[in-house]
């Protein structure tokens, strides 16, 4: 069975429109936090970014800025939704496992992290004996640590909200 054009074309257009307003709304959420955030002090350049993410996060920041996109996508997909501000409905079901699986795996990768960095210490002290290096390698490593197992719970506790919501709203309707 054949959909004639003049009923998918404005499907097409409205699940388009969905789309834009979802990562519209996803980067005003950005800004919101980016302004928030600016308000305490830190600094917030690219450069500075990427040093306080590589400092409390190590190789598993670029896992964590996926994740904490798909998230803010999914916050503004959610707004979209409950704002009405988008046409065509949206199926949720791939969106909640996604959601399950990114609440599942985050603590992992922070508990990855924590053991890598862990090990690098130990070892960068051993190597170093005793020395004002040594304990500096040490306690950075250990920050990298827990920086990533904080983020990856965090970034879990964010999920399984998500998730929550999506699921409620879900059996509602």
């Amino acid at each position: 069975m054949t959909v004639p054009f003049d009923t998918v074309l404005p499907r097409k257009v409205a699940v388009i429109h969905r789309e834009l307003n979802s990562t519209l709304v996803g980067g005003i959420v950005v800004a919101a936090i980016y302004l928030a955030l600016a308000q305490t002090g830190l600094r917030l350049d690219p450069d500075g970014l990427r040093s306080v993410l590589g400092r409390f996060l190590g190789v598993s920041a670029p896992l964590f800025g996926a994740a904490g996109a798909f998230l803010l996508w999914v916050t503004g997909a959610l707004l979209v939704e409950t704002l009405g501000l988008a046409e065509a409905p949206r199926r949720w079901t791939g969106i909640a496992a996604a959601l399950f699986y990114v609440e599942n795996a985050a603590p992992f990768v922070g508990l990855l992290e924590c053991f890598v960095s862990i090990v690098r210490a130990l070892l960068a002290y051993s190597e170093a004996g005793g020395t004002t290096a040594a304990q500096s390698a040490l306690i950075s490593n250990i920050a990298i640590a827990l920086g990533a197992s904080a983020v990856g719970c965090f970034v879990a506790l964010c999920a399984h909200s998500l998730k929550a919501v999506i699921v409620h709203r879900a059996e509602a309707s």
